[in-house]
């Protein structure tokens, strides 16, 4: 057993005896092709969570800023994090990005960049940009009780009822013309919008 599947299997586990865990519409998620998974962002759970769901192996994306701590850098490099610089264009995660769905492999991002504090927030434009190069499916996932599991701590140790809702997969042409900063805002929305539909009136903050 790799180290992926070693902590996808205890994560489950733990998820399994201290939380009441539930998953709808795995469904919809292709077997096979370039996938993007999409979810809101509560707490340093999440990222697990969609991993142990997948039935594929996950690639993710975390700010760099984390990778300076020890503990936490080894826990996401064994969930196959690769850090991303937030604040400016970072070329090379996009070629990194774009490589592994060109590979037909899946690729999982939070649009809203930062964990929120249980309502959505304004997503960034970097989704829009990897959806029409790549041409991908996107899958959207609503993530919701991790606010209970806040911290490191939630990782090791989750408590209270988490729902994780899976929608139909949906994708855009695959262009590599330019947007206009108008394409690019409705794109944004309709994206997040995807999420929003997934969560309660109440979590869907600036997209309700």
């Amino acid at each position: 057993m790799n180290l992926n599947k070693l902590c996808n299997y205890v994560q489950l586990k733990l998820l399994n005896n201290f939380t009441d865990f539930t998953v709808d519409g795995l469904e919809h998620i292709p077997p096979k092709g370039p996938l993007i998974y999409i979810a809101n962002h509560q707490a340093f759970l999440d990222p697990s969570l969609i991993s142990v769901i997948s039935p594929r192996k996950i690639n993710f994306i975390a700010k760099k800023e984390a990778f300076k701590y020890y503990p936490i850098a080894s826990l996401m490099k064994m969930y196959g994090a690769h850090p991303i610089n937030r604040f400016g264009l970072d070329l090379t995660f996009f070629r990194w990005a774009l490589k592994i769905l060109n590979n037909g492999e899946a690729l999982c991002l939070f649009p809203e960049g930062t964990r929120s504090n249980g309502e959505m927030i304004k997503g960034l434009p970097g989704i829009v940009h990897l959806a029409i190069r790549s041409g991908a499916n996107i899958i959207p996932i609503g993530i919701k009780g991790t606010n209970e599991s806040r911290g490191i701590k939630g990782v090791l140790m989750p408590s209270g009822k988490i729902e994780i809702k899976i929608g139909k997969s949906f994708k855009f042409e695959k262009s590599k013309n330019a947007l206009h900063r108008d394409d690019i805002n409705s794109i944004l929305k309709e994206i997040m919008n995807k999420i929003a539909e997934l969560l309660p009136y109440d979590m869907r903050g600036i997209y309700r």
